[in-house]
């Protein structure tokens, strides 16, 4: 498994949506591209989203799925690169024939 890095240009494809949390989310919000500044970012990239506060503690952890939604396809220009959770999950993505940078980064999956 792996997460593609996509560049910040796929903001200027037609008809982007960002979802405030995962798109299928009861509660979630869409947001134009011009709105990226009401997301907040804090909870986006938390490290942790536990709280003593059941509902903070499920807006915090909904936040980690903020998502861009492009209709479609991402154009193959705008993916520059893959994250992977370890070494054997990289090695497996580059022989694929995957050639683009991959970094491992295991707090990016859920598991």
């Amino acid at each position: 498994m792996c997460v593609l890095k996509v560049s910040r240009n796929v903001l200027a494809v037609a008809s982007v949506v960002i979802a405030d949390q995962n798109a299928s989310s009861t509660y979630v919000r869409f947001l134009s591209p011009q709105q990226l500044a009401s997301l907040n970012l804090d909870r986006v990239y938390a490290q942790d989203w536990r709280s003593d506060d059941q509902i903070t503690y499920f807006q915090q952890k909904a936040a980690k799925c903020a998502e861009v939604l492009v209709p479609y396809s991402v154009p193959q220009s705008l993916i520059i690169g893959a994250y992977v959770v370890n070494n054997t999950a990289k090695s497996s993505l580059q022989a694929t024939g995957f050639s683009l940078p991959i970094t491992i980064n295991p707090d990016l999956f859920f598991y």
